[in-house]
């Protein structure tokens, strides 16, 4: 249905470390650097008033930084997403899908390379997650 949206429908959806996908959205309390990027190079000729750029056939998204309450639940919790990294050139990437309306939705593919649970002073105990672009963001 067309209008505007808030958290209340979005669905966020993020393969663990062994490739499963879980829905993660009630772990998220804010989720930012979801921005694609098509990489241009300035390609002004001589005699031109203004600047020309060309897409030179690059992405850029992201990087990705979630952050939520922290939780120890099995399987879905930010820790049990996060708490092993990929760290190898041999491991596999992770399928982010984002809808923030609950149809339309963005899909990449990002490796989770930060994860740090966050203690504040007189407030619950969070976390913060950093994703990396490893393929093409696509909206469907």
């Amino acid at each position: 249905m067309p209008g505007k949206y808030g958290s209340a429908s979005a669905v966020i959806t993020l393969d663990d470390h062994g490739g499963t996908p879980r829905i993660f959205t009630p772990n998220v309390l804010t989720i930012g650097g979801l921005k694609i990027t098509q990489i241009t190079e300035e390609n002004s000729p001589f005699g031109m008033a203004n600047e020309q750029n060309t897409p030179v056939g690059k992405q850029k998204f992201g990087p990705v930084t979630i952050a939520g309450n922290y939780d120890t639940t099995a399987t879905t919790g930010p820790h049990a997403m996060f708490s092993t990294l990929e760290t190898t050139p041999q491991d596999a990437t992770r399928t982010l899908v984002i809808s923030p309306d609950g149809v339309k939705n963005l899909t990449v593919e990002v490796y989770a390379v930060e994860y740090e649970p966050v203690l504040t002073n007189g407030k619950l105990t969070g976390y913060s997650a950093t994703l990396m672009q490893a393929g093409l963001a696509v909206w469907s």
